[in-house]
Formats: structure tokens, C-alpha cells, sequence
């Protein structure tokens, strides 16, 4: 019975040690590794910003990123496709996209 029990010992004392590798142990002495900020890949990027727009029978002007623009001009990349009363709808990088006034209660139609 006594060598029955000296055998299940070393079987377990096998099986413990069986889970414990080199890889698993680290030295206490050895500083943490620095914590790095992660990068992101794209730079975030501002949408283009309509302060005012100016809508007449005659022509429709906008002031897109503090220029103005007329339907047709290109500002920055930005293709102006068509100015409204509530925004301006342009083109960047091949993608169509709609810059809202900021305070449309403030559009003023012009004589």
C-alpha cells in the first residue's frame, strides 16, 4: 500500500510540473516593460464647417472653412456640388457628403 501511495504522489507531483514552463516564469528583479500609447493609423481630420449661406435669385454663395464658395468651386479638396438653404453638399475623396449651417435659424436670404 505504501509504494501505491509513493507512486500516486510522484504521478502527481509529474503533473504539476507538467503545466510550468520556462516561458511562464518571470524574473521578479527585471523592471516592467514600458507601456506604449497606441498610435492610431489616420489622423482625425476636421469636417468642413458652413458658417453662413447667402441665397438669392441669382446666385448662391456659401462660407465654407471661412471662404467663400459659389456651387462648382473646389476649397481645400472639397468639390461644392450644391449649396441649399440648410448646407452645403461637397465631394472629398471621391465620397459624397452634406456640412450642415451651423445655426440654421440664422439664414438670411439676400435682397
Amino acid at each position: 500500500m505504501r509504494a501505491c501511495t509513493r507512486v500516486f504522489g510522484v504521478l502527481f507531483a509529474m503533473s504539476l510540473a507538467a503545466g510550468v514552463s520556462a516561458t511562464d516564469l518571470r524574473d521578479p528583479t527585471r523592471p516592467p516593460a514600458p507601456v506604449v500609447p497606441v498610435k492610431h493609423s489616420t489622423a482625425h481630420v476636421l469636417l468642413p464647417r458652413v458658417s453662413a449661406i447667402f441665397v438669392s435669385s441669382a446666385r448662391r454663395v456659401a462660407i465654407f472653412d471661412d471662404q467663400p464658395v459659389r456651387e462648382g468651386d473646389v476649397v481645400g479638396g472639397y468639390l461644392i456640388e450644391a449649396i441649399t438653404a440648410t448646407g452645403v453638399r461637397y465631394r472629398h475623396a471621391g465620397l459624397v457628403a452634406f456640412a450642415p449651417l451651423d445655426n440654421p435659424t440664422e439664414a438670411t436670404p439676400s435682397p
